[in-house]
C-alpha cells in the first residue's frame, strides 16, 4: 500500500453522476427509451409510507438460513440480504434511471486508469470508529482474497491513500465501470478494526462482532435454525433515511407456501422470494398485499461457442429458434418478466430496444433446416450444467431442443461444482442471470479472449471481427459514445447468435396489508430497510 500527499484538485465532482460518467469523462444523462411492456403491465401506484420511527419489529420469512454473516466470504443471496441491512457500499444505484449516485462517498476520473474516491466526513461504523480510506482499502484486500475475479478491475497494490478521506484507485487497463461496480452488494465497506478482530482473510466464523458496518441496522442475535435479529442503528449517519422499524427479525422457512401462509396468519410481515404462481391464491385477500419485484437481471442461455458443433453459427441459430422464451418466462415469473435478446438487460442504461412489434416465436422447421445445412440433420448431443434452482428451466430447454433432434444431457451440480465446471469450460450450455447495472461483465462473458476461468463461464466466443467493437464499448467514458458502442455489440450478438437471451426474473414478495413495497438492490435482491406502514 502506498501513501502519497494528494495533489490539489481544482474542483471536486458534484455528484449527480450518471452511470459511468464522472469528472473529466462526463456525458449527458441517457435513459432507456421505454420501460419494457411487461413492467408497465405490472406497475403499481406506490403508497406513501408514514414518517418517523417506531419500536415495532418487522418479521421477514427467508427461504434459507444464511450460511454466514461474515461479509468477506458471504456470497449466498440470503446472506447478502441480511448483510445489506448492516453494511453499505460507497455509492448508490438508482434502478429507475440507471444513475450512480453519491452515498458514503463520491468519485471522479483523473485519467483513463485512475479515479479518486472522496469519502464523506463524519460517517461512523457501529463500533464507533470513523469510516476512512484505510477501511475501504482493507475491505477490498480482504474480499479480493476470497473472490479475486470480482476485483479484476482494480490494481489494489497500487492504490494510493492520500489522507483519511481521499484515495486513488488504479485500474488494470481501461475499465470505465470500475468505480460503478463498487455499488454492487458484495462491495459493502467494513470496519478494518472489526475485520482484523474477526481474522481478516482467514476468518471462517459465521457471526459478526462489534458492529462491522455503517448501515441502518446492527447485529444483535442469531439463534441457529430459528432467526437472526437486527436492531436499528440510531446513530446512523444519514438522518434523512432512517428506517421505520426498530428491529428486523429474519426467520427461516424453506417451504414457499409456508412463507406465504406465515404472512397471512400474521406470524410474519414479509414472505420473501415466492414464485409468482402463488399470487392468485391471495387475490382479494385483504390481510396481505401482493408485490411483484422484477430483479431486472438478464436471463441468458450461454452456449460455449468454442465447443464442437456450437462453433457453427447455424447450430446456434437453430437453438435460438427452438428455445421457448415465453414458456420460460411463464414458468419463472408468470409471464411478467421482460423478454431479453442478448446479455444486456432491458432495464440497463445501455440497452438497445428491439423494434416495436418484435415477437419471439419458436420455429422448429427453420431450426431443422439450419441443422441439416450444418451437417447435423441426424441430430447431436450437448451437455448442460445447471444448479438445482435452474433445473425446471433446463428441462424446458431440453424439451425445446429435442424437437429438432438435439439431445441435452443435464447435470445438476452443487454450486461450488457448477462454478468449477464453468471456470474449466466443462459445459456446452448453462443458464445465467446477469446484472442490469454492471454491464461491462455482460460483454466480458461473450469475449472469447477472456478465459472462462476469469468470468466463470460465458459464451467463449472467438471472433476477430467482434473484438474491435467490444474494445470500443469497454473504453467509452462518454455516455453517448458508450450507448452507441453497446448498441453495436448487441447488434453483433444478435446477428451471430452469440447467446440466447431469455427474460428477466420476477419474484413475488408477499407482505402484510398496509406496508410499502420492498426495494431492489443492484444484484436484484429484495431490500427491506425501507419498508414502512402506509398512510
Amino acid at each position: 500500500m502506498k501513501k502519497k500527499v494528494a495533489l490539489f484538485m481544482a474542483a471536486v465532482l458534484s455528484m449527480s453522476m450518471l452511470s459511468g460518467c464522472g469528472g473529466n469523462k462526463g456525458g449527458e444523462e441517457k435513459k432507456p427509451d421505454a420501460v419494457p411492456e411487461k413492467q408497465e403491465q405490472q406497475a403499481e401506484v406506490e403508497e406513501t409510507g408514514v414518517e418517523g420511527t417506531s419500536d415495532d419489529t418487522l418479521v421477514i420469512a427467508l427461504a434459507l438460513e444464511p450460511s454466514t454473516l461474515m461479509p468477506a466470504s458471504s456470497s449466498g443471496k440470503e446472506s447478502s440480504m441480511v448483510v445489506n441491512c448492516m453494511a453499505e457500499t460507497l455509492f448508490k444505484w438508482d434502478p429507475e434511471t440507471g444513475e450512480i449516485l453519491p452515498g458514503m462517498g463520491e468519485y471522479e476520473w483523473i485519467d483513463d486508469t485512475h479515479f479518486r474516491v472522496t469519502l464523506k466526513e463524519g460517517i461512523y461504523f457501529q463500533n464507533g470508529e470513523e469510516l476512512t480510506t484505510e477501511d475501504v482499502l482493507y475491505t477490498c484486500e480482504v474480499k479480493s482474497s476470497f473472490n479475486a475475479g470480482s476485483f479484476a478491475a482494480y490494481n489494489l497494490p497500487e492504490t494510493e491513500i492520500e489522507d483519511k478521506y481521499n484515495m486513488v484507485f488504479e485500474t488494470n487497463g481501461i475499465w470505465v465501470q470500475a468505480p460503478e461496480r463498487l455499488v454492487q452488494d458484495g462491495f459493502a465497506i467494513l470496519s478494518k478494526k472489526t475485520l482484523e478482530a474477526m481474522g481478516g482473510a482467514e476468518n471462517t466464523d459465521l457471526y459478526p462482532i462489534d458492529g462491522y458496518g455503517t448501515g441502518k441496522y446492527e447485529f444483535k442475535e442469531w439463534e441457529s435454525g430459528q432467526y437472526i435479529l437486527l436492531e436499528r442503528n440510531d446513530n446512523y449517519w444519514n438522518k434523512d433515511d432512517m428506517p421505520y422499524y426498530k428491529n428486523l427479525k429474519f426467520v427461516f422457512v424453506n417451504d414457499a407456501a409456508a412463507r406465504a401462509m406465515a404472512v397471512e396468519s400474521g406470524d410474519a410481515n414479509v414472505g420473501s422470494d415466492l414464485p409468482t404462481s402463488q399470487a392468485n391464491i391471495y387475490e382479494g385477500n385483504d390481510k396481505v398485499k401482493i408485490n411483484y419485484l422484477d430483479t431486472m437481471q438478464t436471463g441468458t442461455l450461454f452456449m460455449n461457442c468454442s465447443n464442437g458443433p456450437l462453433q457453427d453459427e447455424r447450430v446456434r441459430e437453430a437453438i435460438y429458434n427452438l428455445v421457448d422464451v415465453n414458456a420460460l418466462n411463464q414458468l419463472v415469473g408468470s409471464g411478467l418478466g421482460a423478454i431479453c435478446e442478448t446479455t444486456i438487460s432491458p432495464y440497463s442504461i445501455v440497452y438497445d430496444p428491439v423494434p416495436d412489434g418484435t415477437v419471439r416465436e419458436v420455429n422448429v422447421e427453420k431450426a431443422k433446416e439450419l441443422l441439416e445445412e450444418a451437417g447435423y440433420g441426424d441430430g447431436l448431443t450437448l451437455e448442460m450444467s445447471n444448479m438445482a434452482t435452474q433445473q425446471a428451466q433446463g428441462e424446458i430447454i431440453q424439451e425445446n431442443l429435442r424437437q429438432a433432434g438435439i439431445e441435452v444431457n443435464i447435470t445438476i451440480n452443487e454450486t461450488p461444482t457448477h462454478f468449477k465446471w464453468l471456470r474449466e469450460g466443462t459445459y456446452d450450455m448453462t443458464i445465467s442471470n446477469l446484472s442490469p447495472m454492471y454491464y461491462t461483465e455482460n460483454l466480458r462473458l461473450v469475449d472469447g479472449r477472456i478465459s472462462t476461468a476469469d468470468v466463470a463461464g460465458g459464451a467463449n466466443y472467438k471472433d476477430e471481427d467482434f473484438y474491435p467493437i467490444l474494445d470500443k464499448a469497454y473504453a467509452a467514458f462518454d455516455m453517448d459514445e458508450r450507448i452507441e458502442a453497446y448498441k453495436e455489440c448487441q447488434d453483433y450478438m444478435k446477428e451471430h447468435f452469440v447467446c440466447v437471451g431469455t427474460h428477466t426474473t420476477v419474484k413475488l414478495e408477499l407482505t402484510t396489508a398496509g406496508l410499502t413495497k420492498p426495494g431492489l438492490t443492484p444484484m436484484g435482491y429484495a431490500e427491506y430497510t425501507q419498508i414502512r406502514p402506509t398512510e
